[in-house]
């Protein structure tokens, strides 16, 4: 079922005598100066924004629905939160076959490959474990990665009303036609239709390059009406382009000029920027970044796919440079990227980013970098701090284990990363 969510005037005188005309003048009224108002100067209004629909930072609270509107969608609500900087990914995978293939992405955890979100939560009467109450507004690299992830969650939408999971299941969706550039879908899922057991309440929702999802476990017999999802969550994405392009009207966004870094300088002067690290620049082949480190001792992939090491001449700092199967680097590591490969890295020889260094406590990158996402990858218990830019360019801040979440959790690694290169995740 699809739904449509809607001339001068001039005077001459004779000639006179001198005397005449001084008398006259003795005689005439005094003129009195013009009070007439000047004309008041037009004020041009800036050229409407037309550029990319790109959301970042706290931008993207814009696209939650409120407190009110997630109430009168799922009436079992309650303790629903504010918007969140936090994000929690699981990121472990495994389980049985999908057939069709394509009804995995219903399953799939959705912020994998995301750049920033803002995070609502909710309780529910039939908590599980197994089923988050929120949704999440996900920035990724660019609108062509939200288009295909949502070409994705609409072909499962048609594909999978009756699907296999290591038994038998359903998705019961609407779909809205797009409006304004916004895209929405939802739907139950039932884990065992048979039994009207365990179901879970998916709405998705696609404007730019951001992805909206919301879902709920279900208790019994409240079902959540699927159409007023589809409308609320659209509904809500047109409204946050609308007040996104409108900011970007009033204040364009302004390009940045970022240092490129000496080769021959120490390591340690080189900034960490979204276009690379010191000389080496995201978008370079390994020949150019060869070419610019000469005196760097090069250490080949452990693995394909795997990052090439870079070794400063005085073996006082690494760089880990990863590739694209075509040979662009798309992502530079200063330090380590987990607890594992900790070594004890020397932050001050290594290059830092607008003055934050591994060895830092994260609130330092937290100053410099406002408005990121801290996540949390339950599965490997690894916490990062991300900070992205409008072009899908985006900074991570590794951080121990030990330390949580905690303002002063202990920089060990930073990441530069050009996100457009990388490919989309898929289910087939």
């Amino acid at each position: 079922m699809r739904v449509r969510i809607r001339g001068r005037a001039r005077a001459a005188l004779g000639v006179v005598g001198i005397g005449a005309l001084l008398a006259l003048s003795a005689c005439a009224p005094s003129v009195e100066p013009s009070t007439s108002a000047s004309p008041t100067p037009e004020v041009s209004s800036p050229e409407p924004y037309t550029g990319p629909v790109s959301f970042v930072g706290d931008e993207l609270s814009w696209l939650l629905p409120s407190a009110d509107d997630i109430l009168a969608l799922i009436p079992s609500a309650t303790e629903v939160s504010a918007p969140s900087d936090a994000l929690e990914q699981i990121s472990d995978g495994g389980g049985p076959e999908f057939t069709p293939a394509i009804c995995g992405v219903l399953y799939m955890e959705q912020s994998l490959a995301s750049l920033g979100a803002r995070t609502m939560s909710w309780s529910m009467p039939s908590d599980s474990e197994y089923t988050p109450n929120s949704v999440i507004a996900m920035q990724f690299a660019d609108e062509a990665h939200v288009t295909a992830r949502m070409d994705q969650l609409e072909r499962a939408a048609s594909e999978c009303g009756e699907f296999d999971y290591g038994g038998p299941q359903t998705f019961a969706s609407v779909v809205a036609d797009g409006e304004d550039g916004a895209r929405a879908l939802a739907g139950t899922l039932n884990a065992d239709p048979s039994s009207d057991g365990w179901r879970v309440f998916h709405g998705f929702a696609a404007v730019g390059n951001t992805l909206v999802h919301l879902t709920t476990s279900l208790p019994d017999a409240a079902p959540i009406d699927a159409e007023a999802a589809v409308e609320l969550l659209q509904t809500t994405a047109v409204g946050a382009k609308s007040e996104l392009v409108e900011s970007l009207t009033s204040t364009p966004p302004a390009g940045t000029t970022e240092p490129e870094g000496d080769a021959s300088v120490p390591w340690a002067e080189w900034s960490i920027t979204g276009s690379g690290a010191g000389p080496i620049r995201l978008g370079d082949t390994y020949d150019v970044v060869v070419a610019v480190l000469p005196d760097a001792a090069v250490t080949p992939p452990s693995y394909p796919g795997g990052p090439s090491t870079f070794t400063s001449p005085d073996g006082t700092a690494s760089l880990m440079v990863t590739a694209t199967e075509d040979g662009t680097i798309s992502e530079i590591t200063a330090g380590a990227r987990s607890d594992e490969e900790d070594a004890g890295v020397d932050g001050m020889a290594a290059p830092h980013a607008l003055e934050v260094r591994i060895g830092d406590p994260v609130s330092s990158a937290l100053a410099a970098f406002p408005s990121g996402t801290r996540v949390h990858i339950s599965s490997s218990g690894q916490w990062a701090y991300y900070a992205a830019d409008r072009e899908g360019r985006l900074l991570t801040f590794h951080t121990t284990r030990d330390d949580t979440d905690s303002t002063e959790a202990r920089i060990i690694g930073i990441t530069t990363a050009d996100t457009t290169l990388r490919g989309d995740l898929t289910v087939e």
